[in-house]
């Protein structure tokens, strides 16, 4: 080979090495196709990675924590996105800019479910409450770690399990709180419940007003139990008895027999609540607000009016999103993009995905 043609041959060599590159605009050199031809077909998402913060727009588009994203672009310029994992599909059109660097998406158009919402019988918006039922349920609250319903409902009857579990565990002499409700040093004490120390409090208030013999508050006989019981109803309207048990009926909320000693003792049918709900329109949730009159919800002391039967309803809406993709690679099989959005002319980086995508035809 002439020394001429072998050195002309080197040189063209280096040159055809130096001019390729991964992305190459114009289309000929490496492919022999213009960006266009080597767009055009399906394509689907092998990785998607957010290195922005959030912006209430993008996120109509990069929705979900696995996001799969099928794209197919056409001949005509029309555009077809689908959100895998969401069911979502954004349908609009494609065109690249001048030095074919960025890709616009324009007009992309989807409809948008919302919901569900929930209006009671006079239509106003309980969605709140349902939020509130379901936190309850899944047992995010330090009030509702141990729920108990009454079988065949979702009546919360969780209070009334506690004050039969507390008499069904005690052992010794106690006054109990046989009927009825108690307040007593701002608690609410329940029917079941031990209450010895409200008895002892009152015991000293009868005898300090000379209702209750002084001989009672050394010894319980029989009649001074009887005085005292007497004493509770007509001043408190407390229903008490003074019970002395030697063994408890049951261990304890870990007690196999605990559901028949409810039953047996304290005549409360009850199913314990387990697991988490499914979503705001589980059955427990809307049951819980259905078959309550009142609850406190949000543990704060405050109960919330309730036996609510809410309708649910879902809002749809067609909503349009306006991408921008900085190419980073365009080979026949690889789309690297890097995405960003554009307002009044400038390019606002406050929510950005790098996207990578394998041609599927």
């Amino acid at each position: 080979m002439p020394q001429k043609q072998a050195f002309f041959l080197a040189v063209t060599a280096v040159l055809l090495v130096a001019g390729c590159k991964k992305y190459e605009q114009n289309g000929s050199l490496l492919h022999f196709k213009t960006p266009e031809a080597r767009l055009i077909g399906d394509w689907r998402s092998a990785e998607v990675s957010q290195v922005g913060t959030a912006d209430s727009n993008l996120t109509e588009f990069m929705a979900s924590g696995n996001l799969l994203l099928d794209a197919s672009f056409q001949e005509d310029h029309s555009v077809t996105i689908v959100n895998v994992n969401d069911d979502i599909t954004y349908e609009g059109t494609w065109d690249f800019n001048d030095d074919k660097s960025v890709l616009h998406l324009d007009e992309l158009t989807f409809t948008k479910v919302s919901g569900p919402f929930y209006n009671d019988s006079s239509d106003v918006d309980q969605t709140g409450l349902v939020q509130m039922a379901f936190d309850f349920l899944m047992g995010e609250l330090d009030c509702s770690d141990t729920l108990f319903f009454a079988t065949g409902s979702y009546t919360l009857l969780t209070d009334e399990v506690a004050a039969c579990v507390n008499s069904l565990t005690a052992t010794g002499s106690n006054w109990i709180l046989s009927e009825g409700t108690l307040n007593y040093n701002g608690a609410v004490l329940s029917a079941g419940d031990v209450i010895n120390g409200a008895m002892e409090e009152y015991i000293e208030g009868f005898a300090d007003d000379e209702l209750l013999s002084e001989d009672c508050m050394e010894e319980l006989t029989g009649d001074c139990i009887s005085e005292i019981t007497n004493l509770a109803l007509d001043e408190y309207g407390a229903q008490v008895e003074f019970v002395e048990i030697l063994e408890p009926i049951i261990t304890g909320w870990d007690d196999p027999g605990l559901l028949q000693a409810l039953s047996d003792h304290c005549d409360l049918e009850v199913t314990p609540w387990s697991g988490t709900p499914s979503g705001l329109d589980d059955p427990a949730v809307l049951g819980l607000l259905a078959d309550n009159a009142t609850l406190d919800l949000d543990c704060n002391g405050v109960a919330e009016p309730l036996g609510l039967d809410l309708t649910p309803s879902f809002v749809t809406e067609v909503k349009v999103l306006d991408l921008y993709w900085e190419l980073l690679e365009l080979e026949l099989d690889d789309l690297q993009v890097y995405q960003f959005r554009e307002f009044d002319g400038e390019s606002i980086f406050d929510f950005n995905f790098l996207l990578r995508f394998e041609k599927q035809n």
